[in-house]
């Protein structure tokens, strides 16, 4: 993706987008040209995972669009919108989720899945690895790096109240006895689900306190046709730019409305479907 600041109208913006200050980014195109900094993924997952002083990622590598196999002889595959590698050996997925669908927690476990094989293969590689001694390494055959999957989803989850509080839910891995002790401990820390659901998120500008805050906040509004605050952030003030909808060409504005044709039918599928199913419930 082009990060060059694109000052300089070379094509009509499309009368679909008038009137719009930024892409939406809560599709595809919009969404990965949000992110396509290392700052901004890094100031973003400093967030998301709650990390501070010293535990702060610092240094990351990235791609989009990462296809990934749990088996090399698979001919499926998943597609994972963002792949992320921190330097401390940290394997990260963020997805940006738009429609809901019924099997929406077996694809994130699949996801997941394939994400912690392919960082098991990335550790078994690594020189650090390599580099130990055989007895060592045979020892280690079993460990696995830390993964997270990050889901930002633009629809309500089952099981998080609709308050101001209750936009990011944690998935993990935990004893039964802990839970019904009511304290449940997370029994392996490396494998973590962060859930975001974007219509409970709703904090004000004036209440945003924190980087994750301001992010959620940009996804959520910058459809609505006005301009939106940076918190005093350069980073966000650099993602913004970049799907500003002056600076977008004209392959970003054709991806987009590709992208919303696509919501829309499949929108428009589901509305037929429900009423299909509620006309039945009514003669049966």
């Amino acid at each position: 993706m082009n990060k060059t600041k694109r000052n300089i109208r070379k094509v009509a913006i499309p009368a679909e987008f008038i009137g719009q200050f930024y892409l939406d980014p809560r599709y595809d195109t919009a969404f990965k040209e949000l992110f396509d900094d290392k700052n901004a993924l890094k100031n973003f997952l400093n967030g998301a995972l709650n990390l501070k002083g010293k535990d702060r990622i610092r240094k990351i590598t990235y791609t989009f669009d990462k296809s990934l196999k749990l088996q090399p002889s698979d001919k499926k595959k998943v597609v994972l919108d963002i792949f992320v590698t921190t330097g401390t050996g940290r394997f990260i997925d963020i997805e940006m989720q738009k429609a809901e669908h019924d099997y929406f927690i077996d694809r994130a476990v699949l996801y997941k899945a394939a994400l912690t094989t392919k960082g098991k293969r990335e550790m078994d590689r690594s020189k650090e690895f390599l580099s130990l001694p055989k007895k060592e390494r045979e020892k280690r055959r079993y460990e696995l790096p830390e993964s997270v999957a990050i889901w930002i989803c633009d629809f309500e989850l089952p099981g998080i109240k609709n308050d101001n509080e209750s936009y990011v839910d944690e998935w993990f891995l935990c004893s039964s006895l802990s839970l019904a002790q009511g304290a449940p401990v997370s029994i392996f820390p490396k494998n973590k689900y962060i859930i975001i659901s974007l219509p409970n998120f709703k904090k004000t500008a004036e209440e945003v306190k924190n980087s994750l805050e301001a992010w959620l906040f940009l996804l959520k509004h910058a459809n609505e046709g006005k301009e939106l605050p940076t918190f005093g952030n350069p980073t966000i003030k650099d993602a913004l730019d970049r799907i500003r909808v002056n600076n977008a060409t004209e392959d970003m504005f054709m991806s987009q409305l590709s992208e919303k044709k696509r919501q829309d039918e499949y929108n428009t599928r589901l509305a037929s479907a429900v009423l299909k199913a509620e006309a039945a419930a009514k003669e049966a």
